[in-house]
């Protein structure tokens, strides 16, 4: 394999520490793998010195993979391994630990529950709830946050802190761990023990990691310990591709990487061995108007390529219906499905053009968990809604809706099954109570007989449901477009059945059909089919043709990132995203969705306004 000049430094680097900033398609695993191999032929290292840390398993067993192809089979002692193997491995040797004292995310998950059943906490959706309160755990761990003053935005601060504290201490009093505390507990161990320190250091003379754009603090305490002694610490990265902010990654650590190692080389991979010129241009466009950046000057090592096709739609069913017809055309044109990607924000977004493109039997592929718009919390509210009236008296419909909107009943007072008798009596000499549930009995009486679309406008209307919405929009600074297009796809389907009980198995039976594609999963994978991934899960792919859905203000960049002041790495995202596509680049975005007006995304308008004369791209419009 012939290397650049840029990557031949980074391969024959010695010693001494090293920030690769690798741009994508610029060969990164080619240098990282090479470089292994070169420290062992040519600087005679022994290959149990060296140490590659990635952020998943299975990069960390492509990464080893391909180091003894490339070495043919010699140096097998080189450690490849995650974060969490890494340092579990150090924990194992001082503590004992076996696999057994790791939680299980089931475990984790059944304990929070718990504690929020007991706080009597009110929430949308469960399983989010509880999903949300674990990320919110780990980022006050991996972030050394002091738990007294951290302000969690999920719940109450203090109901946060209370099932915080009783987590720690769950997990302490049955001697388990959490991934988090295995950063920790590492940090500590080796802060505080000089002989498993220098034992360690000693061990990994020699550390590589991958994607550095993606550590957060307490990752790197580590690493710095760990390396401390020889400071041979070469990571690899890309400041313009750190898209996780929200697990915790904290690309300032990357940017900052200079100022904690002041001696440390700085090479920069900018050939682009995989998109066309038009390509490279535009996203260049687009991740250049970021300020908290390395500037840097990304090439192509290939011609300009056709132009980036952006496209302006009436509607989204018209973006549908484009997508389609165009898939059959490269199709027919010597462009395999395997070769094509279909890229949206949201699972839920990409799964509404899969939907229409399996319609007119073109295959799809999803890497992903499969969405529809009826796994969404507001659409199992108005079910349980509509379950209940069918004559439903589970606990967990109930749950789901009694204070939506907001009854002032106590989740504790529902009993399983539920008597709504018995409950009045909970509320004996309580006036107000009882007429709240008098009216809830009445509601729901009256939604009996209705039409789906008539009960869901009455829901909506005539039980305060969109009240609910709105409080929950300005409480959470919710994306109030998706939540609009949420409740705008219900009713539209909703008008396409004729009775409650008829919607609420259809609904039932897509559900199941998603089950069975997400376990055929695998297996359709081999088939090959059209790739649909949301732009999270696209980073480190590559396709022929890429097509990003709904690139309108909203949606790219997502409404709550830019209350928030995310927009720097909404912007990354969608850097991420065009980068995906090696010959092909097609941007599209509706007039309309659910008949309200949209804007086209201000990352469209970043390229249509580019600096770069070179650029060629066509606007298409109705």
């Amino acid at each position: 394999m012939i290397f650049n000049p840029a990557q031949k430094e980074a391969i024959q680097h010695n010693t001494g520490p090293c920030m690769v900033l690798a741009g994508p398609g610029s060969g990164k695993t080619a240098v990282l793998s090479n470089r292994v191999k070169y420290l062992i032929d040519n600087y005679e290292v022994h290959p149990s010195d060296i140490l590659v840390i990635t952020f998943t398993k299975a990069a960390a067993v492509q990464m080893k993979e391909r180091f003894l192809s490339l070495s043919e089979g010699r140096g097998a002692a080189v450690t490849f391994g995650t974060f969490h193997a890494v340092f579990f491995t150090i924990l194992k040797n001082a503590y004992n630990y076996s696999a057994k004292s790791i939680i299980t995310s089931d475990v984790q998950q059944d304990y929070i529950r718990e504690q929020m059943c007991a706080l009597e906490l009110e929430y949308d959706d469960e399983s989010e709830a509880v999903a949300d309160i674990i990320a919110q755990i780990s980022c006050v761990k991996s972030g050394n946050v002091n738990i007294d003053t951290y302000e969690c935005g999920i719940i109450p601060p203090e109901s946060f802190r209370v099932i915080f504290r009783n987590y720690d201490r769950m997990l302490r009093n049955r001697g388990l761990l959490d991934f988090d505390d295995m950063i920790l507990m590492c940090l500590e161990l080796l802060t505080q023990r000089e002989d498993y320190r220098n034992a360690w250091q000693d061990r990994y003379r020699y550390i590589l990691v991958d994607e550095f754009q993606d550590i957060n603090r307490a990752q790197f305490d580590v690493i710095r310990l760990l390396s401390g002694k020889y400071n041979n610490l070469f990571v690899v990265g890309d400041d313009d591709q750190s898209i996780y902010g929200f697990r915790g990654s904290d690309p300032g650590i990357m940017l900052q990487f200079s100022d904690t190692y002041s001696d440390a080389k700085r090479i920069d991979l900018n050939i682009n061995y995989r998109s066309t010129g038009n390509i490279v241009l535009a996203a260049k466009s687009v991740i250049e108007e970021n300020e908290k950046r390395f500037s840097k000057d990304i090439e192509t090592n290939s011609a300009c390529g056709e132009a980036v096709d952006i496209y302006e739609f009436i509607n989204l069913n018209d973006e549908k219906k484009f997508l389609a017809e165009e898939i059959i055309r490269l199709k027919e044109g010597g462009i395999d499905y395997n070769d094509i990607a279909v890229l949206s924000r949201t699972n839920i977004v990409g799964n509404l053009y899969m939907a229409r493109l399996k319609g007119e039997g073109i295959p799809c592929v999803s890497n992903t968990r499969q969405e529809d718009i009826y796994d969404h919390w507001i659409a199992k509210d108005i079910f349980s809604y509509l379950r209940i009236a069918q004559g439903s008296n589970s606990r967990k419909d109930f749950l789901r809706i009694i204070n939506k909107p907001l009854r002032y009943i106590k989740r504790s007072y529902i009993s399983e099954p539920v008597d709504m008798d018995a409950l009045k009596i909970a509320y004996t000499g309580n006036v107000s109570m009882c007429e709240r549930i008098d009216r809830l009995i009445f509601d729901i009486k009256l939604l009996r007989n209705m039409s789906p679309f008539a009960a869901l406008n009455y829901i909506r209307k005539g039980i305060g449901y969109d009240e609910y919405i709105s409080n929950y929009i300005y409480e959470h600074k919710a994306n109030k477009e998706e939540i609009n297009n949420i409740i705008s796809e219900l009713l539209h389907r909703a008008e396409k059945c004729n009775t409650v009980r008829e919607w609420l198995e259809d609904a039932e039976s897509l559900s199941n059909d998603i089950q069975t594609e997400c376990k055929r999963g695998i297996s359709d994978e081999h088939k090959g089919g059209v790739h649909f991934l949301t732009m999270h899960c696209s980073k480190g792919l590559e396709y022929k043709v890429v097509f990003v859905t709904d690139v309108c203000e909203g949606i790219i960049p997502y409404n709550k990132a830019v209350l928030e002041d995310h927009i720097e790495e909404e912007r990354r995202l969608f850097y991420v995203a065009m980068t995906r596509a090696k010959e092909k680049l097609y941007l599209m975005y509706p007039k309309l969705r659910y008949n309200k007006d949209t804007a086209r995304s201000r990352f469209i308008e970043d390229i249509l306004t580019t600096r770069y004369p070179h650029l060629h791209t066509v606007l298409h419009t109705p």
